[in-house]
């Protein structure tokens, strides 16, 4: 092992999906990279101890290897695809790297990606490697699309979930030269719909459509889940409490009503967020998403959190909403409690980006009285008023919620629907929008 190759175990755990260390600094050029390949693939280091820094030499190593553009490195890291495709961080890395090597990872790429004896998830990995072609190598976009139409003149069509993300990819690169080719398999009925919705959604995303003109399809229908909560609704909050409370953290949404107040400012946004956004900003950050136990725990949470997210926008588009507030008994009188859930629409707030001044007035003003029990300032004014008053203060936030969905709502196209699952907008490096856990592409729902 030479010195450099050496100072990977004791770099550790590494940096996520989006800031690598620049292993160049460390002198590693072409001369390495036979080594760091077989350090990427090495069997004992692929199964070290997790909290060990050998687990992370890998890693380590085909991001150098990455940074290399190496020609010479394709070939062999191609063929770890199967053998790592069980880890989350080759899964949403590996294909990368390849691809980083630029134009000469294109052919043996597509040749991956045609094999049908290969795993499907090993398979969508190479679509990674193309897109990434694309990104370090512009002028190469015409040919990568061509590995595509190729493709898609002769799809699996026994693999939904591979040609799911295949089209995933295609609305990464803004490939709506190929919106025929996606069409046509869509008409075919091989491609999983959960990964980017249906065609018309395809459309929507390229820009030819402002507006479905069907009913969008029902994530709780796709997975078998009731279209309602049902009867003994209060029982599964306290479900759901359970697993906020157990995989929550100190940044992550704290209870059932601060959950609603947060799907209703999601609702409420002018553009539809994507869960790629908003679940991992549920528990903090994508870093602070939870390690399921098991996956029926992750099903469970998923099951009824969707359905508290869709009945929120059910109500909002029925004229219907009721906000989640809490209430308390105190010496024979009821106070409602509303600062949580203010908590929770301000915390979904953070998540709509920059608007017009005049989408940015009518949003300022529909926040008077949801940041009066949300904030610092707002606490201070509580203090000096009479319960009355407090409760008329709260009874302005439902029609102000309402307000602010109906001034984004009247915009053609942009009413939030019934969720349909989503693109995993920044490559795949994701958790998948079930809250598993796991990458986009391995997740248990497929």
């Amino acid at each position: 092992m030479s010195d450099k190759t050496a100072i990977l175990f004791q770099l550790g755990p590494a940096n996520d999906h989006r800031n690598w260390l620049d292993y160049l600094q460390y002198g590693f050029d072409e001369g390495d990279v036979a080594e760091l390949v077989q350090l990427a693939g090495d069997e004992a280091l692929n199964n070290a101890a997790s909290d060990s820094d050998a687990a992370w030499v890998p890693l380590h190593a085909w991001r150098a290897l990455g940074q290399l553009r190496s020609p010479e490195a394709v070939a062999p890291l191609i063929a770890l695809f199967e053998y790592l495709r069980g880890d989350d961080w080759a899964l949403g890395e590996l294909g990368r790297v390849v691809g980083m090597a630029g134009e000469a990872a294109i052919d043996p790429l597509a040749a991956y990606i045609n094999d049908r004896e290969r795993d499907e998830f090993a398979r969508a990995m190479a679509f990674d490697g193309l897109e990434e072609v694309v990104k370090s190598r512009p002028d190469c976009r015409d040919r990568v699309l061509g590995v595509f139409k190729t493709y898609m003149s002769s799809p699996d069509t026994s693999k939904k979930s591979l040609n799911g993300l295949m089209m995933a990819t295609l609305l990464d690169l803004k490939a709506v030269e190929l919106v025929d080719d996606m069409r046509r398999l869509f008409e075919m009925d091989c491609v999983d719909i959960t990964a980017v919705g249906d065609m018309e959604d395809v459309e929507i995303e390229f820009g030819l459509r402002s507006e479905r003109a069907t009913p969008p399809p029902d994530f709780r229908q796709l997975y078998g889940l009731s279209p309602e909560l049902p009867a003994d609704s209060d029982d599964l909050y306290a479900v759901v409490d359970y697993y906020l409370d157990r995989y929550g953290n100190d940044d992550s949404v704290l209870n059932c009503t601060e959950l609603d107040g947060y799907f209703a400012a999601i609702a409420c946004a002018p553009q539809l967020l994507r869960p790629s956004r908003w679940l991992p900003a549920l528990w903090g950050s994508e870093d602070l998403s939870p390690a399921w136990e098991s996956m029926d725990e992750a099903n469970e949470f998923i099951s009824i959190a969707m359905s508290m997210y869709n009945n929120v926008i059910d109500d909002l588009n029925q004229d219907n909403f009721q906000p989640l507030f809490l209430e308390s008994d105190v010496k024979g009188r009821t106070y409602t409690i509303v600062d949580e859930w203010c908590h929770g629409f301000l915390r979904g707030v953070l998540l709509w980006g920059g608007l017009n001044k005049d989408d940015e007035s009518v949003l300022e003003q529909s926040l008077i009285p949801i940041r009066l029990f949300a904030t610092k300032k707002g606490f201070e004014e509580l203090q000096s008023m009479h319960d009355d008053a407090v409760e008329l203060e709260q009874a302005k936030i439902e029609p102000a919620v309402l307000t602010l969905y109906r001034h984004f709502r009247s915009w053609p196209g942009q009413a939030p629907s019934t969720f349909v699952r989503e693109i995993p907008k920044v490559g795949r490096n994701d958790p998948c929008p079930c809250g598993s856990g796991k990458k986009f592409k391995r997740c248990c729902l497929h």
